[in-house]
């Protein structure tokens, strides 16, 4: 009998329900059918697991403070440099117990002019660069070049709504109703800024502008001051020959501003010039 039940034990060790009729990826087993000998327990949970790195120390109450509340000890990189090299284990462990701020010698942080540094730009990780025109114009974006077969911008002069919200950088004015969202290039995203004259004419003035991370109002033209600049835009992009651009009426049909519409003085918001690539 206790023959038997042995190769009854390893049949079931053995032995997997398949349906032959399926590759081996599809097939699937009764978990009922597992035996014990091949069960584990539940891993703990990772409660259990903070709890024991960060509250429960060996003779020390669990309601004690927490790691984050532990008191900061400064630690200079030459003593940490010197702890590796003497094989200092036992003070290395005893670190980790320990809540460290790393200080680095100043002998050992040279100038960034030192001779003995060659700096490289050829590789970076820039995800941010606010271009301003030091004049009025356009060539903040502009190719410095006669002729640039390969730039294209695209027109987008139905964003009315989008706010200027970069959190970084200087424009060397207040961008409170003063910044207009014209398009894309290849990379960028392309703004027109109506600054005061005193900005453009005095770089003192532009330069004790606040920044960027400072707080302002709302970036965005009023309606008035929007529709402005649309059909100046317009009104130019119908000069290149080229541009499918019609303007009917430069100042509009209507004496009051806010008696018409963009749509009334020129082709400009067509279906076809909404998004215009040039």
């Amino acid at each position: 009998m206790a023959e038997d039940a042995n190769s009854h034990e390893e049949d079931d060790l053995l032995t997997i329900t398949a349906n032959p009729d399926k590759d081996d990826d599809e097939r699937h087993f009764d978990l009922a059918d597992v035996p014990s000998v091949v069960e584990a327990d539940d891993p703990l949970p990772q409660s259990d697991i903070y709890e024991g790195l960060f509250l429960r120390q060996e003779g020390v109450d669990a309601s004690g403070p927490t790691w984050e509340q532990a008191k900061t000890t400064t630690l200079k990189l030459s003593a940490l440099a010197r702890t590796f090299e003497n094989n200092q284990a036992a003070a290395a462990i005893g670190l980790l117990h320990r809540k460290v701020k790393l200080s680095i010698d100043p002998d050992l942080s040279p100038r960034s002019d030192d001779n003995m540094l060659m700096w490289d730009g050829s590789k970076h990780f820039l995800d941010f660069m606010l271009v301003v025109a030091g004049s009025m114009g356009c060539h903040a974006f502009l190719p410095n070049t006669v002729a640039d077969h390969t730039f294209t911008i695209t027109l987008d002069l139905r964003q009315s709504y989008r706010q200027f919200r970069p959190k970084y950088g200087k424009l060397g004015f207040d961008p409170t109703g003063s910044m207009m969202s014209i398009g894309t290039s290849a990379s960028s995203e392309l703004w027109f800024g109506f600054c005061p004259n005193a900005n453009i004419e005095d770089l003192t003035v532009a330069n004790e502008a606040p920044l960027l991370s400072e707080k302002h109002g709302d970036t965005r033209l009023s309606a008035r001051h929007f529709r402005m600049a649309v059909m100046f835009l317009a009104y130019a992009l119908s000069k290149i020959a080229d541009l499918p651009i019609h303007v009917t009426h430069p100042y509009g049909p209507e004496d009051d501003i806010d008696a018409w519409r963009v749509a009334d003085a020129t082709n400009v918001y067509a279906p076809g010039n909404s998004a215009l690539k040039m």
